[in-house]
C-alpha cells in the first residue's frame, strides 16, 4: 500500500484505507506496528458494506474530483498500477 501511496502525486489521486470493523484501539496499534502513513477511515456503522457493497478485501474505489466513483477493483492483481493509471487517464 505504501508503494501505491507514493504514486499519488505522479498519478494525481488521493489514497485512503477503510477499516471495515471500526475498532479504534486495534486499528491504532496496527497503524503504529506497520508504520502506515496512509489515512485510515473507521467504518463503525458498516457504511462500506451496506452502501458501497464491499464484501471482499481489498476493494479499491477510484473516485473523481467530484466524488463520483469511476472504478471499483476487487482483489489483488499484478498490473494494479497500470489499471489505476488507465482509469485515471480516462477521468
Amino acid at each position: 500500500m505504501e508503494k501505491l501511496k507514493n504514486m499519488e502525486d505522479e498519478l494525481g489521486f488521493k489514497l485512503f484505507l477503510i477499516n471495515m470493523k471500526g475498532y479504534l484501539n486495534k486499528t491504532r496499534a496496527i497503524i503504529k506496528e506497520k508504520d502506515v502513513t496512509i489515512p485510515v477511515l473507521l467504518d463503525c456503522k458498516s457504511y462500506s458494506r451496506g452502501v458501497l457493497h464491499v464484501n471482499y478485501t481489498p476493494t479499491t474505489f477510484i473516485v473523481d474530483k467530484d466524488g463520483i466513483i469511476r472504478s471499483r477493483l476487487v482483489g489483488n492483481c499484478e498490473n494494479f498500477k497500470e489499471i489505476v493509471e488507465e482509469v485515471i487517464e480516462r477521468i
